[in-house]
Parts: C-alpha cells; sequence; structure tokens
C-alpha cells in the first residue's frame, strides 16, 4: 500500500524527533514523511529537516484544520497516514492497519493512545478519563480522531477534505462528513500509539475541552476511544 506520513506540527521541537525516528523505520516503508510547521519559532522545522523530513512551513500559524488539509495537498499519496507529535505508533502499527483497507468501504482507520507510566496526579487523571482502555471490539461508525490514522485519500477528497477554518473539531467534522457520505470510520483495538506528552493541569483541561468540543460537533459519543492531541501534538 503506498502511503504518505504527515506530521502535523506547532512548537514540537522537544517531542518531534523520535516521532519521525519511528516513522523512518516502519514496515512497510512510507513514501514519504512531512512535517507540516504551522509557524513554529522553536526550531520544529530545523529538528525535522535533521531527522530526514521533508518540511513545508506555513507563513503563519493557520490551526490544525488548516495545518491537516495543507497535509493532504502537499502528498499525491493514496493514503495519508496523519500523526501527531509526540506519539511514537507501535512497531506493528502499519501491517496491522493496512488489511482493514482492502475493504473499499473503508475511508478511515484510527488507533487509540496509550500513555507512560503515569507519575502525577495529572497523569492519572488523563489515564483515567482521557486515554480510555482499548475498546473490545472493533468499531466501523466511530468517531474519528486524527492523532494518529490512515486516511483514503478517495473519501476525504470526496467529503472535501479537512476544514480549514477549524482550529479544534477538525476531525470529527471530517468523520462527520465521511460517515454521512457511507464511508466506514474504524477504530481497531489492536492498534495503537505512546504518547509522550507531560501534560500540565492547564494543558490538560484544555485538550478535555477540545475533546468534548469534537463529540459535541457531531452531536454524539461513541464508545471507542477518542485520541487526543497535547499542546506539543500538533497546531
Amino acid at each position: 500500500m503506498k502511503y504518505a506520513v504527515v506530521i502535523p506540527a506547532f512548537q514540537a521541537a522537544a517531542t518531534l524527533a523520535p516521532v519521525i525516528a519511528a516513522w523512518r523505520t516502519m514496515a512497510p516503508a512510507s513514501e514519504a514523511i512531512l512535517v507540516i510547521d504551522d509557524g513554529s519559532t522553536d526550531g520544529t522545522t530545523e529538528v525535522a529537516k535533521r531527522e530526514g523530513a521533508t518540511v513545508v512551513r506555513m507563513a503563519v500559524n493557520s490551526g490544525r484544520g488548516a495545518a491537516r488539509a495543507r497535509g493532504v495537498q502537499e502528498t499525491d499519496a493514496p493514503f495519508i497516514l496523519m500523526c501527531d507529535t509526540a506519539l511514537t505508533p507501535a512497531p506493528d502499527f502499519m501491517s496491522q492497519a493496512i488489511p482493514w483497507f482492502a475493504d473499499s468501504k473503508v475511508g478511515a482507520v484510527f488507533a487509540y493512545v496509550v500513555q507512560q507510566e503515569p507519575k502525577t496526579f495529572v497523569e492519572r487523571w488523563r489515564g483515567r478519563h482521557l486515554f480510555k482502555s482499548a475498546p473490545p471490539v472493533q468499531n466501523r461508525r466511530a468517531l474519528l480522531a486524527t492523532s494518529i490514522c490512515i486516511l483514503r485519500r478517495e473519501a476525504v477528497e470526496q467529503v472535501g477534505g479537512f476544514d480549514a477554518a477549524l482550529r479544534a473539531g477538525e476531525d470529527a467534522d471530517l468523520g462527520r462528513r465521511l460517515l454521512a457520505a457511507g464511508w466506514d470510520v474504524v477504530t481497531d483495538p489492536t492498534l495503537w500509539a505512546l504518547s509522550h506528552t507531560r501534560d500540565s493541569a492547564h494543558g490538560l483541561l484544555g485538550r478535555y475541552a477540545r475533546v468534548e468540543f469534537s463529540a459535541r460537533s457531531v452531536g454524539s459519543r461513541v464508545a471507542a476511544p477518542i485520541c487526543l492531541r497535547g499542546e506539543n501534538d500538533g497546531p
């Protein structure tokens, strides 16, 4: 399966290198690794280039929807792997995910996120309320989370792609349109990625607010875990 890795990034210099390294060693290999630098000032672009990624630098910080939309535009690969900047995938991530796309109805597949052993109250709260346990079964009608996911280009383009005006909830918005158009959006309990984010209480509340916004924007919740972004996990 031909795919490109797209990593939206904002102020991600501290966590980006191991993420790129993980995708460089993934099998099967990607056609390209693109970092969409959404106006960072902390050396994100330099880190990405040093690690061998291709960098597309946005002139001004434009938000999550715009960065993801730009990433889709910058590659012509038939499948697009989106990954946030503090998530490293399981070593067998692609070999586990690819078989889903033998089904032409599948427009997107996404993973759940696990955290390192919690060391603080904030991290314990995050593990309980945000990084939830994997679901016991697959869900083919899930609320899309793009923290780490694979998108079928045909499906994304058919429904109009990411809304570049959205700074939050861009994944739920795209997922709602995919489901409405008849595409399956799959979460698979065998797919996971490890978060390297260390949240402050303020940052954690911001993340929780974003996921609540995403869920309410589609008018419902699903049983699948929602993959989340941190302060270093994207624009």
